[in-house]
């Protein structure tokens, strides 16, 4: 039997995970918990072959950062990054990491668990993109690379000199490009666009 760890804060979500390991006949449930600062220590008190691990846990701790430190001290050890988060950037940041597969919450039982028997087959699983995330009168897919980079530093709360700086850019260049993603969407203001785009976790402060 494979013994999997679950990482996941959302309540509904964890049990929902746990129910589909207790379902099966070729795994079973070594521990399941809400932050992942205590993955680690999970791993060393129980057998695990395979962990379920989401990105933002209880306390903002990192599902990152987690995996890094268990593939470093349990190389044989696979792991899954289950995430809501839509950010294109987290599928670099999960194979920088060591995870071996990630896949998104929205996905089906039956989804969710093939990915989990080709990871434990030896494959890694990647999607190809994103799912699509439609904000106002457009979705993110008609949005340019370089908008979603000026996006990630508006949602962290930068201005347009800090943006430009951090991008190696003028303001006016990151002015023209928030312009462009008002008029795509309809908003009316950044503040307005940078909101909607938390709320559809299309990108998440700090992650």
């Amino acid at each position: 039997m494979t013994r999997v760890l679950i990482v996941e804060d959302q309540r509904m979500m964890r049990e929902s995970m746990e129910s589909y390991i207790r379902q099966s006949d070729r795994y079973t449930l070594a521990a399941s918990i809400a932050n992942a600062a205590l993955a680690e220590m999970s791993c060393m008190q129980h057998p695990v072959d395979l962990v379920l691990m989401d990105v933002c846990t209880e306390n903002d701790e990192s599902g990152f950062e987690a995996t890094q430190r268990i593939k470093a001290r349990f190389p044989g050890v696979k792991v899954i990054i289950v995430t809501s988060m839509l950010d294109f950037s987290y599928l670099n940041r999960a194979r920088a990491a060591g995870a071996d597969s990630i896949w998104f919450k929205d996905a089906s039982q039956e989804e969710l668990m093939s990915v989990v028997e080709r990871t434990m087959n030896g494959e890694s699983v990647y999607p190809d993109k994103t799912p699509e995330v439609r904000l106002g009168h457009t979705t993110s897919y008609e949005f340019s690379e370089a908008e979603i980079r000026v996006l990630r530093l508006l949602v962290e709360g930068m201005t347009y000199k800090q943006m430009a700086q951090a991008l190696g850019v003028t303001t006016d260049c990151v002015k023209a490009h928030i312009s462009s993603m008002l008029s795509k969407t309809g908003f009316t203001s950044k503040t307005k666009l940078a909101a909607v785009v938390i709320s559809k976790k299309l990108i998440v402060n700090g992650f």
